[in-house]
């Protein structure tokens, strides 16, 4: 169809309104809340069927039709927004030819006051040709929306040649990052690049950036990440219809946008970083792809005993002339692979001071290795007082194997759930092995007449004694006095029992013998 024909059909369409508002949603990507909508026009022509804007839009505006269109279509998504709950936004977009009219600014407030849309609702979307009209009029325009109260966003940023300088200057609320760069995200590292100077350029100016073109979860985590607040794609939605879109923020609920942007960035996130590497108390470090010293602080400098200013950007198997880390390079090219590897321990020869050391392989938004997260920590003392530890514990289990009583414990029911190393069984290594040891060498009737008198002297929560025969390692018999006092918590009920048995051999035998003589008298 040639374009005459189409125009005709085309001022048909605006009379018999046919052209109606599309809204395709607008989400905050760390809720998922709708923040507002991108009203794009759509033609559902009854002669025609659809027809796509990129064939009618040019012809509207070639005609001077396009004023009418877009003041159609702010009055009709005005009015069926306007009673919505939430205070999202409607965006609408305009061709860089409208801004050279200064009285399209009250046109399209009266549009949106005639919907009964507040203006401070109201987005207008400028694509970064429009900054380029070297007429005051145009940049005049600009102005006045914004003083007008109505927001304003670039669109289409990254694919035209904004002069920052312009940029900064003038009153933007939003920057809309172009699909073609969100698509490319995944496979492209220069998309991914650009997209990350977009984010810290709004991050910089203190405006929102929206991702357009997003279509599916991958991308918008990857966003979300890179610290972006708001997208918009077919992910969430193709351009609706109001009852469509309606339903979509009853759905997913709305979310305001007017506050300043919380600022995520990378470059926020970098001087959050240098901060913490100047004043983090452990060792922090960065190797990249290649294995060069990207980063380091002055505390892993110390762990390791390196000269800062001479490993920046040197590869890190010219560092380790040949102390304990010459394998060094090894473990982390094994950990850029994807191998996670557990922490190592490096000893400096030097001072003798021993540093823990961990790698974590570190990835971009989009998955690729960008090198290996270095962390140290400082161990001597802790290694220090291991060993001291380790020491004590010897003693003590030498010290057991010279005394002569050995402890236990036990619950406010009885059972013994703790008994001490016993001299001539050291190899038993755990409490209930040595316990179940005891019971085995007791005299057989003695274990039943202790475990009695034990379970009956519990509910009288007093002082507990008994005395028994064992059998020794070394095949003798020995005498035995067990002995326990309660522990009691704050209302009076046992807590635990403490004991101690104590090897009474020779004290038995002495009162045996004193008996004995004591007897032999009584028959004189």
């Amino acid at each position: 169809m040639d374009e005459q024909l189409l125009l005709e059909h085309l001022r048909g369409a605006l009379a018999a309104g046919e052209i109606w508002p599309a809204l395709q949603p607008q989400v905050d990507l760390q809720t998922r809340r709708i923040v507002g909508f991108e009203v794009l026009a759509r033609w559902s022509s009854l002669t025609l069927g659809p027809v796509p804007p990129v064939r009618f839009i040019p012809v509207a505006e070639q005609a001077g039709l396009l004023d009418g269109l877009v003041l159609h279509l702010v009055r009709q998504a005005c009015a069926q927004a306007s009673a919505w709950p939430g205070d999202f936004q409607l965006a609408f977009n305009l061709a860089p030819t409208q801004f050279l009219d200064l009285g399209i600014v009250d046109e399209i407030s009266a549009a949106a006051a005639a919907g009964g849309l507040a203006l401070q609702r109201v987005c207008i979307e400028i694509t970064e040709s429009s900054l380029f009209h070297s007429n005051a009029t145009a940049q005049r325009a600009i102005a006045l929306f914004k003083q007008a109260g109505m927001r304003l966003a670039l669109d289409d940023f990254g694919t035209g040649h904004s002069s920052l300088t312009r940029l900064q200057a003038l009153p933007f609320d939003e920057i809309k990052i172009d699909a073609s760069f969100v698509r490319a995200l995944e496979t492209d590292a220069n998309s991914l690049k650009i997209v990350t100077a977009v984010l810290g350029l709004g991050q910089s100016l203190g405006v929102h950036v929206v991702a357009e073109g997003i279509e599916n979860e991958r991308q918008a985590a990857i966003l979300a990440r890179m610290g972006c607040a708001l997208g918009q794609g077919y992910l969430w939605g193709a351009p609706q219809a109001a009852a469509q879109a309606r339903q979509a923020l009853e759905r997913h609920g709305g979310f305001s946008r007017r506050d300043r942007p919380l600022d995520t960035s990378p470059f926020q996130r970098f001087h959050q970083l240098e901060s913490l590497y100047e004043a983090a108390p452990v060792g922090l470090g960065f190797i990249d792809a290649q294995l060069r010293v990207v980063s380091a602080n002055a505390r892993i400098g110390e762990m390791l005993g390196l000269d800062l200013s001479q490993a920046t950007g040197r590869a890190v198997d010219q560092l380790v002339d040949g102390r304990r880390l010459a394998d060094f390079a090894q473990a982390l090219q094994r950990v850029l692979d994807g191998e996670p590897l557990s922490p190592l321990e490096y000893r400096r020869r030097d001072t003798g001071a021993i540093s823990l050391i961990a790698l974590q392989q570190v990835r971009s938004a989009s998955g690729q290795p960008l090198g290996v997260s270095v962390f140290a920590m400082d161990v001597s003392e802790r290694v220090a007082a291991e060993r001291t530890l380790q020491e004590t514990i010897a003693h003590y289990r030498e010290v057991i194997a010279l005394a002569p009583n050995v402890t236990w414990a036990a619950g406010p029911d009885g059972s013994i759930d703790y008994m001490g190393q016993t001299w001539e069984w050291s190899p038993m290594s755990t409490s209930a092995e040595r316990h179940a040891r005891w019971r085995e060498r007791m005299d057989e009737a003695d274990q039943v007449r202790v475990r009695a008198e034990w379970l009956a002297h519990l509910p009288s929560k007093q002082p507990f004694e008994t005395v028994f025969r064992i059998l020794w390692p070394d095949g003798t018999w020995k005498w035995v006095r067990s002995r326990a006092r309660p522990q009691f918590d704050a209302q009076g009920e046992v807590r635990r029992w403490y004991g101690l048995i104590t090897d009474i051999t020779a004290e038995h035998a002495l009162a045996q013998r004193v008996q004995a003589l004591e007897a032999r008298s009584g028959r004189r």
